[in-house]
């Protein structure tokens, strides 16, 4: 058998959490005036996912940091 250690960046993301990162997002678009199916949008929409799953999980410190990078 082969044991190999699973990561929290392997794991798949399911509906609740996509709904809790996808609130974070509009609400950074709202917020910076970003079109929410631009390019923008896009990489920020990516770079919360990868927040997401370093294990940030509270949505205060996502939106924090999001808006810190935008």
């Amino acid at each position: 058998m082969l044991e190999t250690p699973i990561h929290p960046r392997d794991l798949p993301l399911f509906s609740d959490d996509l709904d809790r990162l996808e609130k974070v997002l509009d609400t950074v678009c709202r917020d910076r005036g970003i079109d929410s199916r631009g390019v923008q949008a896009e990489r920020l929409g990516a770079l919360i996912i990868q927040l997401y799953r370093q294990g940030v999980k509270d949505d205060a410190k996502l939106l924090a940091l999001a808006r810190a990078y935008f």
